[in-house]
């Protein structure tokens, strides 16, 4: 590394760092005879990432025979180590997300990292290490350089990140040619004023260069650097824009890294992307569809196989679940009814997890007969259409809009309470009110909307799914019942026209 970026980074007092409850449960365990007891309540100290730590241990990056509760009970299945190590997880990645800036593909980051992780974890878990849980942490953690050089050489770095979008190897070497090392080596170093165990630091910083730290160490160290080395090169095939091409490069690198052959690599993105689809949410990770990341896969196994050439379109259609049509409604573009109740059930068994609040609206458009009884069932069709592309508009990354039935529509909002629900609601039942609406006859219209809502948090605990959106459903009869054109909330707040 050359003297001026060390000066860099040693001075920036935007790097990366470990939260204060990280920092505890770290100097905890660093104790010669401390008690897992005050580890539990160190952790358990943050709420919400008591919550999460739970949460991950309990998906199928475990495979836990029995379900965890507590802190405590993940302790005493798991160990201090696994348990230490999830928490670092989430608590480093919590402290960097809440200090991104602009300018840096962050989406793509954490992206790759959610891959590597998940990959670093089985890989180790396949090689019989101890502690797979430390190859999770460095497979998430093994660009974190990245981050730093962007906040330490902004400028320089962004334009390194322009010129190689999404192509590691390519950036890797700007890298080189600009500092004199790459961002594993910067990683490391970062990671070394933080204290982490040797094994991850080493890890993360042979990243690219597994045989460059191998000499010496001993066998899990050896093993666990091969592993996270890999599974940055594996993660790759779902961040890099030419699938087939990542799918060899990783098929070769997997034989001469591990000596992992063909037939075991489909399997295991397969694992990896259930995994994935599991855990990124809980770090608040956006990677993906899931149909969209299977058929990545289904790529991926073509290349395999195929020297030359993508997976052919028609090929393509044939692999494609039979469902997917059946996800989308064919008039408005929304979610269907099928894939609303499949995300609701997900999304309310993540936010009973991990205590965070889950909102759904159902909205009907007021008198929609009087238009179908004057113009036809045909401008009903396109008023529908053109209601669902106001409802969509402007969603984020994780809520979903979908054709609830008939002529209602329903959103799922993630991580809002009530009162937020309730201001989105009221903002789309103005928007709609204070629009003309082009429905193909002539003279654009103005129509209304009557909305219901309903929050699961702390106040009202449903049991189901259903039970939500019984509620929901009941909210809604009121809002009509009161004279329409209006928002109700199941609950203390009431937004009306």
């Amino acid at each position: 590394m050359q003297i001026g970026l060390r000066q860099k980074l040693e001075t920036c007092k935007t790097l990366p760092s470990l939260p204060a409850v990280a920092v505890h449960v770290l100097r905890l365990c660093q104790r010669e005879n401390f008690d897992i007891a005050d580890v539990a309540r160190a952790i358990g100290s943050d709420a919400p990432l008591a919550a999460k730590v739970v949460a991950l241990v309990n998906s199928s990056l475990f495979s836990m025979r029995q379900e965890v509760t507590t802190v405590s009970h993940a302790l005493v299945l798991l160990g201090v180590n696994a348990v230490r190590t999830i928490a670092l997880s989430f608590a480093v990645v919590g402290d960097m997300r809440s200090h991104e800036r602009h300018g840096f593909d962050y989406r793509a980051y954490w992206k790759r990292a959610m891959f590597a992780s998940a990959a670093a974890q089985e890989l180790a878990r396949s090689a019989g290490l101890r502690h797979p849980e430390e190859a999770f942490l460095a497979g998430l953690l093994q660009d974190v350089g990245e981050v730093a050089l962007a906040q330490a050489a902004s400028d320089q770095y962004h334009a390194m990140a322009a010129e190689a979008p999404n192509d590691h190897d390519k950036l890797v070497i700007l890298e080189k040619q600009a500092f004199g090392c790459d961002h594993a080596e910067v990683g490391r170093w970062l990671m070394t004023q933080w204290r982490l165990p040797e094994t991850v630091r080493a890890a993360v910083g042979s990243s690219h260069e597994p045989a460059r730290w191998q000499r010496g160490t001993d066998t899990a160290t050896e093993t666990m650097v091969k592993v996270v080395a890999l599974s940055g090169v594996l993660a790759d095939i779902w961040v890099s824009p030419d699938v087939a091409g990542a799918a060899r490069r990783a098929k070769v690198r997997a034989h001469e890294i591990v000596g992992l052959t063909e037939d075991r690599l489909q399997p295991l993105m397969r694992r990896m992307n259930k995994i994935v689809c599991q855990i990124a949410p809980l770090f608040d990770v956006w990677v993906g569809e899931p149909d969209d990341l299977e058929r990545i896969v289904e790529r991926a196994d073509y290349a395999f196989g195929h020297a030359d050439g993508e997976l052919p379109e028609r090929a393509l259609a044939a692999v494609a679940p039979v469902a997917d049509k059946a996800r989308v409604d064919g008039l408005t573009g929304l979610a269907s009814r099928s894939r609303f109740d499949d995300y609701l059930l997900e999304q309310f068994e993540f936010a009973q997890q991990v205590g965070k609040p889950l909102s759904v609206i159902i909205c009907d458009p007021d008198h929609l007969e009087m238009i179908n009884q004057a113009f036809g069932r045909a401008a009903g069709d396109r008023a529908l259409t053109v209601l669902g592309g106001v409802l969509a508009d402007r969603l984020r990354y994780r809520d979903l809009a979908a054709r609830y039935g008939g002529e209602e529509f329903a959103l799922i909002l993630t991580d809002t309470h009530a009162a937020g629900a309730a201001i989105v609601a009221e903002r789309l039942r103005k928007k709609v009110e204070d629009g003309l609406h082009d429905i193909g006859i002539g003279d654009p219209v103005r129509m209304t909307i009557s909305v219901g809502c309903v929050t699961l948090d702390e106040a009202l605990a449903f049991q189901t799914p259903a039970d939500l959106l019984r509620a929901a459903e009941s909210t809604l009869a009121q809002a009509k019942a009161a004279g329409r054109n209006r928002v109700m909330s199941h609950a203390k707040f009431h937004v009306a026209a």
